[in-house]
């Protein structure tokens, strides 16, 4: 049986390095896609919020 969602990790902590890695790879996509790369963003150097702004801009993503 596959995982329902790449992101939920099947091991304890961080021992899922493959669920660790897409987590990592879905944050720096927001990051970039929201700009905040550019040193003139108000939130430049900052990933805090970014799930949360963008869970239900794509489809098939739901907050549970």
């Amino acid at each position: 049986m596959e995982r329902p969602d790449p992101l939920i990790p099947c091991k304890p902590g961080a021992e899922d390095i493959p669920a660790m890695q897409n987590r990592v790879h879905w944050l720096n996509m927001l990051y970039h896609l929201e700009g905040r790369d550019k040193p003139d963003h108000p939130k430049h150097g900052l990933f805090t919020g970014l799930h949360a702004q963008h869970f239900s801009a794509f489809a098939g993503i739901d907050e549970n």
